[in-house]
């Protein structure tokens, strides 16, 4: 089982997976984006957090996506249900963060 709240680099990559299967590669850019900039996924994290969320179920590795190309350099992963549930409750617990501190702000 997985902390909670889970590392933000986990989160993230469960929110990249959440839109569509990715490489490696692409869940780096996705992270890059939906942040901003702020996480930078090097490759030795990146690969370290693949094979945790794997490991707990999280994720998966799954087939080349059709219309891509084939490249056996390349290994997709996709979000399992579970993963989605976590990225829910993980989402949900954010957004009462958001809310406590926007209280504070008057």
């Amino acid at each position: 089982m997985l902390p909670r709240p889970l590392k933000p680099q986990w989160f993230h990559i469960l929110l990249a997976l959440a839109a569509r299967d990715l490489h490696g590669y692409g869940i780096q850019r996705a992270v890059l984006d939906q942040t901003g900039g702020g996480i930078r996924l090097w490759p030795a994290m990146l690969y370290r957090s693949l094979g945790t969320l794997e490991e707990a179920g999280l994720i998966r590795q799954v087939p080349t996506p059709a219309g891509e190309p084939e490249d056996e350099r390349r290994q997709y992963y996709a979000i399992t249900p579970a993963g989605r549930e976590r990225l829910r409750e993980e989402t949900a617990t954010l957004a009462r963060w958001v809310d406590a501190a926007q209280e504070l702000e008057g």
